[in-house]
């Protein structure tokens, strides 16, 4: 037989009263907060599935972000770019108006000034911010500049080759930025340039001009024989003034046996020309150097600066070739070729006047010449360089010079047998045509980034959709396992409620029960 006291009885009421009111207390919570499980006792295998799928819709709620920050730099960038190629075209434009010969003097002056303009509103273009301040072609170094002005008042890039790269997605990373140095500065050019900068080193603050190429061909020349920089050195001249000499870079001043590419008195401010090119170099002191960069590429900036300082520097003079009666003395084997056309057997400046009058080529359709009181003989071109080269037949003594050549005169005897006067008219063509090449060379390197720019905002979009869909699933998944089923926690809290109240009055009536009650 089992002995059952009271206190028993009492005890296993208490337990079953306090076990149906944890039941109860348990669906009440799951009520209030909308969740089956609210802690892990609750159903530990759909516990850690929902911390599994917690972790899951963190890390998409994170890519989601990503996603946003990404689209917005990309759609920034994409239009700076259209900017910038809508500059660039007006640019185009203004080089095409520039070009035209029935401009004035006054007129080219107005068409730099706009370019000027132009030039400020692309660095503005090239130095554009995002939303945490920090520039977008600045490579990795977003809290500076892409471009400053330099010691000479031309744009330079300051920035990086840094490119900024973003996790879209567990595996799948998109790059946000584009280095300014890609986009605007290495540009390629149809054929070789330089830029120009003062030396750090430099502590005088003089200054050296954009420049320009005066002949293309002779500085190809330079370029192919050297493939190196030019290097300027100001110094002291040992009487109270300035000379300049004009070096490779690799060139060494004090090895022995070297000598300067080009060497003359130095006037600050007065135009330097050499190797094809013209530049000017102002407020300069002895130990000052000024470096001439030469390349394939060019800086969208430096096309820009290039086209202004012909507009305000190249005029359109006629080329004009000297060819004093003194020192014309060919033979008669000895021949003169002047931009292609070659004459020989003549002996006198006044033949070769009536000469080069009486050709109706092609050639010499804007060439005429005369002859002063003296004999002496001037040629001149009215829209191109002419271009003399002299043969020597073989008998001795013949002479033929020629002045007026942008670097150096025909000096038959001297062995100086080709030579070039330039025409401001030549020379401002060339620069019309090569600023339009370099120009359309711009544009395509711009074109080429917004196609790469075009594919990776497919690519955020595609991502964007795909983490929104995952997104959903896994809130679902996550709903099932952990939210609560309304309609049957209702039900179950109602008949818990009511076991509960039964239990209740049952125990009320059990515990009044007594042995005591049988005596």
């Amino acid at each position: 037989m089992v002995r059952i006291s009271s206190q028993q009885v009492f005890n296993s009421g208490i337990n079953r009263l306090q076990d149906l009111n944890s039941g109860l207390q348990k669906t009440q919570g799951q009520i209030s907060t909308g969740k089956r499980v609210n802690n892990p006792s609750d159903d530990p295998v759909a516990a850690a599935r929902i911390l599994k799928l917690d972790q899951q819709v963190a890390q998409i709620n994170q890519y989601q972000k990503n996603v946003s920050l990404a689209d917005n730099r990309l759609k920034q960038e994409e239009s700076a770019l259209n900017s910038a190629t809508d500059l660039i075209q007006r640019v185009r434009e203004l080089t095409v108006q520039a070009g035209n010969g029935a401009l004035s003097g006054q007129d080219r002056q107005s068409v730099a000034a706009e370019l000027r303009q132009r030039l400020d509103q692309l660095a503005a273009i090239t130095n554009t911010r995002d939303a945490s301040g920090e520039y977008i072609f600045s490579g990795f170094k977003g809290a500076s500049p892409a471009f400053v002005r330099n010691l000479s008042g031309d744009w330079v890039y300051q920035g990086d080759e840094g490119q900024r790269s973003l996790d879209i997605d567990e595996g799948v990373s998109v790059k946000i930025s584009d280095s300014g140095k890609g986009l605007f500065v290495d540009v390629p050019t149809a054929e070789p340039s330089f830029s120009a900068r003062a030396n750090d080193s430099n502590t005088s603050g003089g200054r050296i001009s954009t420049g320009a190429i005066l002949d293309q061909s002779v500085f190809n020349a330079a370029y192919a024989a050297n493939n190196d920089d030019l290097v300027v050195d100001i110094k002291d001249n040992g009487s109270g003034g300035l000379n300049y000499d004009v070096r490779y870079r690799s060139d060494d001043p004090a090895a022995p046996g070297y000598t300067a590419i080009a060497s003359g008195v130095y006037t600050s401010g007065s135009s330097i020309k050499v190797a094809g090119l013209q530049f000017e170099i102002s407020g300069a002191a002895a130990g000052d150097h000024y470096t001439l960069q030469t390349s394939r590429k060019q800086s969208t900036f430096t096309t820009i600066e290039k086209l202004i300082y012909g507009l305000e520097t190249l005029g359109k003079t006629p080329a004009v070739a000297n060819v004093p009666a003194a020192s014309f003395s060919p033979q008669a084997d000895d021949s003169l070729t002047i931009n292609g056309v070659t004459f020989s057997g003549l002996t006198t400046t006044t033949a070769l006047r009536d000469a080069i009058n009486a050709d109706t080529s092609d050639a010499f359709a804007r060439i005429s010449a005369t002859t002063d009181a003296a004999g002496n003989l001037t040629i001149t071109s009215g829209d191109a360089d002419l271009a003399f080269s002299a043969a020597d037949g073989g008998t001795t003594g013949g002479q033929i010079v020629v002045t007026g050549a942008k670097f150096q005169d025909l000096n038959l005897a001297g062995g100086v047998t080709s030579a070039t006067v330039a025409s401001g008219q030549q020379a401002f063509n060339d620069l019309i045509a090569r600023s339009l090449n370099d120009l359309d060379s711009s544009q395509e390197s711009i074109l080429n980034v917004q196609t790469e720019l075009g594919g990776r905002l497919n690519a955020v979009d595609s991502t964007r959709a795909f983490l929104e869909d995952s997104s959903v699933y896994s809130k679902d998944i996550r709903a099932q396992l952990r939210d609560v089923d309304y309609a049957k926690a209702v039900s179950q809290l109602s008949f818990q409620s009511f076991v509960l109240q039964a239990a209740q009055q049952s125990f009320a009536k059990v515990s009044q029960l007594s042995l005591f009650d049988r005596l």
